[in-house]
């Protein structure tokens, strides 16, 4: 094109450009300015400067709670004008009032005012605007929480029955309370007061309140009342728990063989706590049963692993507590203490003399407890001409395990040892300790000092509280309660410990007053069961001594052991040598690896112990020794009716297991109940083909494992990734 005009303007002189009026030459270069900034500013003539922003303090606000307020400053930055903001706020799941207010708004400032009571968490958005640039602006979040409440034992039922102090204690947590005024309590049927035919309530503090049932099951619907505790800050903001009243003194009915448990008796076991990994729990308790179904007296004691729920001492109350006893020696037992806590368990009975059981195995499902609890353990008869300190024997072999998280993390925790007492005062203490793999020993030598004093005995229960320092675990002394069962043997259940503390439970039983080398058997079968990083171990096995006799405190060993940890099977030779201490009784064994090398404590053979013993692996397992006479052993080596317990659970995924078993020239037809999270399995069939080897080793079908000493049968399923637990058969 020859027309100038029409060339690329940004290529054309002054001289050029098509506007030549005079006015314009006139003008200068103020009119060039002009025309490059409202003409050419898209080709970098000019520079408009940094842009506009807007800064919030704060940049946001979590967890406001009803009342308060959040004061917001703005700066508006490359404002020449310094026209400041303007505010506005939106909320998500409200609007209007009903998200707060915005008050003393200035051009740099506003206070955000949250409700005076917030019905529920909410969400607003507070938005500083340029007055002069509209297009900018920024926002600040804010979370206001509202009042939060939480029963925090909350139950499913509650026995009714009297006795002294016979109530339950609910506690409350408030949460985003500013007042911290605590709750109010009420206590309803069908939104109606219901007090006293469905109980009363009585206000401890802000904080918790005492329920008393009444005396016998009201009708409905004051047996399923609610007790509501609601924010005295915002009464809209609560939290309710609904149970059943039940009749504790008939709660297991009747099976028609209650005269097989007659007697004071105690029982003690380990469990879990909660869903998932869970955490651990002890239990255990004294109680007199007269024959006929009723529970007479007694107490008992529940621990859960660092938990400010436990306690000890609780009497029984015999008025919401009762048994029975179906014709097959399985049975139901519920103990509720005066803590107004039902504990339910399911029993097999074994030890039969005269008609009357002297031990067994139990099992336990929480179900008053809203939190899913499982435990399992065992059952003996008590002796009360041993209720003394002048009656137990002189000298004791402990065996205990349980859980310690001094480190931060929760190992499995075990020790052995040997100890002798006077009057309720020990010395000469000899141990071996593991602590998830941290092994701590006196080598056998007693040390001097006493590691545990004894209080006196209560007479009606064999129970003696005792003050115990464990080296190692504890840098205080730790509480125990030592129930009684007969001048050989004592069960010992910690209580409530700190962080730095060892949870644990066990048995004492009574030593000679010497050994010597052959105070070891040639032959014993043994189990044992820890833990290690959350995987359970459950071992079995065989083991063969042989010395060259006095005064030799040393030989060789062997035998097998099979092991079942986190579905995996493995079967070694134990093989290797031992030393023998005399002076404590304590049998160290060398084998090849940590596994094959335990630690024993020898006992004067009782109850299936003849030695208590730990692993030297990380599981920290405890186990039991037990004699195997010398014999051919075959199919027709165990015979008779046998009750069997699963031991403690290693981990929350296990379950307890209680039946009974008739075994007949290999055939085993029983009856097995279960407890786990889910709660009580009961009366599962069980049938199963025993094969037994010459040297009592033998299995229970494919993927399976046993051994015996033609007395009691230990027995591992392997079958699939089936939780490792030992399954102890007795008669």
């Amino acid at each position: 094109m020859s027309d100038p005009f029409f060339r690329n303007p940004f290529r054309l002189s002054l001289a050029e450009f098509p506007f030549r009026s005079p006015s314009f030459r006139q003008t200068g270069k103020h009119s060039i300015a002009f025309v490059c900034i409202g003409l050419l500013a898209a080709a970098g003539c000019g520079s408009s400067g940094p842009p506009v922003s807007i800064s919030l303090s704060p940049s946001s606000a979590q967890g406001i709670e009803q009342g308060q307020t959040v004061p917001i400053a703005a700066t508006v930055m490359n404002d020449p004008s310094n026209a400041g903001v303007t505010w506005s706020f939106s909320g998500t799941g409200c609007t209007g009032a009903a998200c707060g207010t915005l008050t003393s708004q200035t051009t740099t400032s506003a206070v955000y005012n949250a409700l005076a009571s917030v019905p529920s968490n909410l969400f607003v958005t507070v938005t500083a605007t340029s007055v002069a640039h509209p297009s900018k602006s920024s926002s600040i979040g804010i979370a206001m929480v509202a009042i939060a409440v939480t029963i925090q034992n909350t139950v499913t039922e509650l026995a009714a029955g009297t006795g002294n102090y016979f109530s339950a204690m609910f506690s409350a947590s408030v949460q985003n309370d500013p007042t911290h005024y605590g709750v109010t309590w009420t206590l309803t049927a069908n939104g109606v007061p219901c007090s006293p035919a469905c109980g009363t309530l009585f206000t401890i503090d802000a904080a918790a309140a005492q329920y008393t049932p009444p005396s016998s099951v009201p009708a409905a619907p004051d047996n399923t009342p609610t007790i509501t505790a609601a924010s005295a800050t915002n009464p809209g903001r609560s939290d309710s728990d609904t149970f059943t009243i039940f009749d504790g003194s008939a709660a297991c009915g009747t099976g028609g063989n209650e005269s097989v448990l007659n007697g004071q008796y105690a029982i003690m076991l380990q469990g879990w706590s909660g869903i998932g990994g869970g955490s651990p729990i002890l239990y255990a308790a004294s109680f007199g049963a007269d024959g006929t179904g009723k529970i007479t007296g007694g107490q008992d004691q529940f621990n859960p692993y660092l938990s400010i729920s436990a306690y000890a001492g609780a009497p029984v109350i015999p008025s919401a507590s009762s048994y029975s006893v179906g014709a097959d020696n399985r049975g139901c037992l519920t103990l509720t203490d005066n803590s107004e806590a039902t504990f339910t368990f399911r029993f097999s009975l074994g030890g039969i003399t005269g008609g009357i059981a002297s031990k067994g195995d139990l099992i336990f499902v929480n179900e008053q407890s809203a939190i899913a609890e499982h435990a399992s353990g065992i059952l003996r008869r008590q002796d009360p001409t041993a209720f003394s300190l002048s009656a137990l024997a002189p000298n004791y072999v402990l065996g205990v395990d349980g859980w310690d998280n001094s480190s931060g993390t929760l190992n499995h925790f075990a020790l052995v040892g040997s100890f002798a007492q006077s009057g309720g005062t020990t010395s000469s203490l000899a141990y071996d300790e593991n602590d998830g793999g941290k092994m701590l020993t006196t080598g056998g030598m007693p040390e001097s000092g006493s590691f545990l004093t004894f209080q006196p005995i209560a007479t009606g229960t064999g129970v003696a509280m005792a003050s115990l320092n464990f080296p190692g675990i504890s840098n205080v002394s730790v509480n125990v309660e030592v129930y009684v069962i007969n001048s050989s043997e004592l069960f010992f259940v910690s209580l409530i410990l700190s962080k730095e503390g060892a949870e644990f439970s066990g048995r004492a039983i009574a030593t000679p007053s010497s050994f010597s080398p052959s105070s070891i058997s040639g032959n014993y079968i043994f189990r044992f069961t820890g833990s290690s990083s959350g995987a359970t171990s459950a071992s079995i096995g065989l083991a063969s001594f042989s010395n060259g006799g006095p005064p030799s405190v040393s030989g060789t060993v062997s035998g097998t052991i099979d092991q079942y940890t986190g579905g995996t099977a493995t079967s070694q030779n134990l093989a290797g040598t031992y030393a023998f201490t005399s002076l404590s009784g304590r049998l160290d064994i060398i084998g090849s690896n940590a596994a094959t090398s335990p630690v024993c404590y020898l006992t004067n053979p009782l109850d299936g112990v003849s030695a208590f013993c730990i692993s030297m692996d990380p599981s920290a397992s405890l186990g039991v020794f037990d004699v195997q006479a010398t014999a051919t052993y075959s199919n027709s080596s165990l015979s008779g009716n046998f009750y069997f317990v699963s031991g403690e659970p290693g981990d929350n995924s296990i379950p307890g297991l209680s039946g009974v078993a008739a075994i007949s020239s290999g055939s085993i037809k029983g009856v097995k109940d279960a407890s786990a999270q889910s709660g009580f399995s009961l009366a599962n069939p069980l049938n199963a083909t025993l094969s037994i080897n010459a040297d009592g080793s033998g299995n229970l079908g494919a993927n399976t494992v046993a051994v015996t000493n033609g007395t009691v049968l230990y027995f591992i399923d392997e079958t699939g990734n089936l939780p490792p637990l030992v399954q102890v058969f007795e008669q």
